[in-house]
């Protein structure tokens, strides 16, 4: 009778305290979302998504600095994004939950251990970055610049765009956005009837963007310069996977 009573308790601490967590997870939307739509990160557990209301820029016309032709001043705006941010160094308890394999690159212990990984996000960002650096009214500038992904062959350099083109295209068949654009009027000077024309001014339920971009800077692997780049890295193990060709 008391081993019944004892595993009735311990039954009922075990209910009460995922009840509790889901309680918890529903009475913060924002925690509950989170958790629902992602997969497990480091970046989940230390930075709040801070939900809010934005509405886009989505001016037809009207140039932004992240759409006027090569500069210096336009580099300098999209690198501040954090699309050249370094690695970041995430902690090996935590890989599992992460999907990484014990056989993936390792920090070596003298470094402080872990696995290197990159924030999707700030990829996703260096890749529309490269779209732009390769527009045709682009492309000989960064071309004739030879510093970042334009230090390698044409070959290379085309295969890249066409690696980011697609990630971009599976990351927005994955994550499509169901709002809808709205349509106004507008008259150009001489015309004598008004034509509709769709307003991408549209709002959206964005997460905290500056929070996971300070984030990602302030975990990034220390520069190559700084450490002994021969002794960084573990070296495979034996049995370790060693892929014969570029994934």
């Amino acid at each position: 009778m008391a081993g019944l009573v004892v595993r009735g308790i311990y039954s009922y601490s075990i209910w009460m305290a995922f009840g509790m967590s889901k309680i918890t997870l529903l009475a913060n939307p924002d925690e509950f979302c989170i958790h629902h739509i992602s997969r497990y990160s480091p970046v989940v557990r230390d930075v709040k998504p801070n939900w809010h209301t934005q509405q886009f820029n989505g001016s037809f016309l009207h140039q932004n600095i992240y759409r006027q032709p090569a500069s210096p001043e336009v580099d300098a705006a999209w690198a501040a994004l954090g699309v050249n941010y370094r690695s970041v160094v995430v902690p090996e308890n935590e890989a599992g939950q992460m999907g990484l394999r014990p056989d993936q690159v390792k920090v070596s212990q003298e470094y402080g251990g872990g696995f290197p990984a990159n924030v999707e996000g700030l990829h996703h960002l260096h890749c529309l970055d490269l779209l732009r650096k390769t527009l045709h009214w682009n492309y000989d500038y960064y071309l004739a610049k030879k510093q970042g992904p334009f230090v390698n062959s044409e070959y290379i350099v085309r295969v890249h765009t066409t690696h980011c083109l697609d990630i971009l295209r599976q990351t927005l068949m994955c994550n499509p956005d169901i709002g809808v654009f709205g349509q106004v009027w507008w008259q150009a000077g001489g015309e004598s009837e008004p034509t509709p024309f769709v307003d991408f001014n549209s709002k959206h339920r964005c997460r905290d963007f500056e929070a996971i971009r300070e984030w990602a800077e302030a975990h990034q692997l220390p520069p190559e310069a700084t450490v002994n780049m021969s002794r960084f890295y573990e070296k495979p193990k034996p049995g370790d996977f060693i892929s014969p060709e570029i994934p």
